[in-house]
């Protein structure tokens, strides 16, 4: 009997391991993705200085440390680096703070073979104080990115509610179904905010914040339909994550559904295209993006859902033989595992 109430508390501690599974591969996945980060390439200290006056192949700056002005000759095949991309020297506007790398001339002018644009400005009245990021910006932006993320769980919290109610009353389905069911949701949900919601939800957050800094990928990159030939040796570690990510699909649904091993993949199939498709439509209507639509990742996503059925099935088949001794009908749970009907068998 002992071994009838430790199995529920081993089952409760691989859901924890599970969920800090999820954490560490999610959190991997959107490390290798285009990440957006906010504010100032400059990391808020302002620069070097502000131009004040640009010119054919140069300009001039009024330095932050001794307010003096300096001209700023930009060598041959130098970048300009802004929070958009690369940029040609025509798209420097007087006011813009920059920070300079390269090196002094004996005329006391400077030499820069990259020029990082800290901060979008206005026009050259705008006072330093407005040319990059505030505590105020940041109070700012954490009070309405906190209000966007309470509505986001609210709402997934109402959802959650609506189907377990509907699965409770209308389909007449147990309080364990509900269990599993409650785990499965969970990761899809975590799955989706990797994905989608946190990234897309920065566009809704900079229409209340219009002078937010994104870096986000241009739209007229953020779409890649050749399969495999485009990989590189760095792109292993993200295909790895792609399996890793989707191969709990594979595993959790045939715990809430009886599909088997081609309805289950063809699900998880579905879930990527919707994902890949809803990171594309949003970046091309925003005209930016943070994550790029890849039919690399339908591959991947796709063997990963594989591979966690596969795993579900020899999950099962080995469970059922070394419960084969125990009253596994006095723990609804144990009986709930072992009598999943993908697997045929006794049981």
């Amino acid at each position: 009997m002992k071994r009838i109430y430790i199995i529920p508390l081993v089952i409760i501690v691989a859901a924890a391991a599970f969920g800090g599974y999820m954490d560490v591969v999610l959190a991997a996945s959107q490390s290798e993705s285009a990440i957006p980060t906010s504010g100032d390439l400059c990391g808020g200290t302002g620069g070097k200085g502000q131009i004040v006056n640009v010119g054919n192949n140069e300009f001039t700056i009024k330095r932050s440390d001794n307010g003096s002005n300096q001209i700023i000759h930009v060598t041959s095949g130098a970048t300009i680096e802004t929070s958009t991309g690369v940029v040609p020297l025509s798209d420097l506007k007087t006011g813009d703070r920059v920070t300079l790398v390269g090196g002094p001339n004996p005329d006391g002018s400077f030499a820069a073979d990259t020029v990082v644009v800290c901060a979008a400005t206005g026009s050259a009245s705008t006072s330093s104080e407005n040319t990059f990021p505030t505590e105020k910006d940041t109070s700012d932006y954490e009070h309405v990115n906190g209000i966007i993320n309470a509505v986001t769980l609210l709402l997934v919290g109402l959802l959650w509610l609506g189907i377990a109610a509907y699965l409770l009353l209308k389909k007449r389905k147990g309080f364990v179904y509900l269990l599993f069911f409650t785990v499965f949701y969970i990761y899809l949900y975590k799955v989706l905010d990797y994905t989608l919601i946190q990234f897309q939800s920065l566009l809704l957050l900079q229409y209340f914040l219009p002078n937010l800094m994104l870096r986000g990928v241009d739209a007229g990159r953020t779409l890649n339909l050749i399969p495999l030939v485009t990989l590189r040796l760095v792109d292993v570690k993200t295909s790895l994550l792609n399996v890793l990510m989707m191969m709990p699909f594979g595993f959790g649904l045939p715990f809430i559904t009886n599909f088997r091993f081609k309805r289950v993949v063809g699900a998880g199939l579905l879930l990527s295209i919707s994902i890949e498709f809803l990171q594309f439509i949003t970046g091309f209507i925003a005209n930016t993006s943070f994550r790029i639509a890849d039919v690399n990742d339908l591959i991947f996503n796709t063997v990963g859902v594989a591979i966690g059925f596969i795993l579900f099935v020899a999950f099962v088949r080995i469970y059922r033989r070394m419960s084969r001794n125990w009253k596994m009908r006095a723990n609804p749970v144990l009986r709930y595992i072992a009598e999943r009907p993908q697997i045929g068998g006794e049981q």
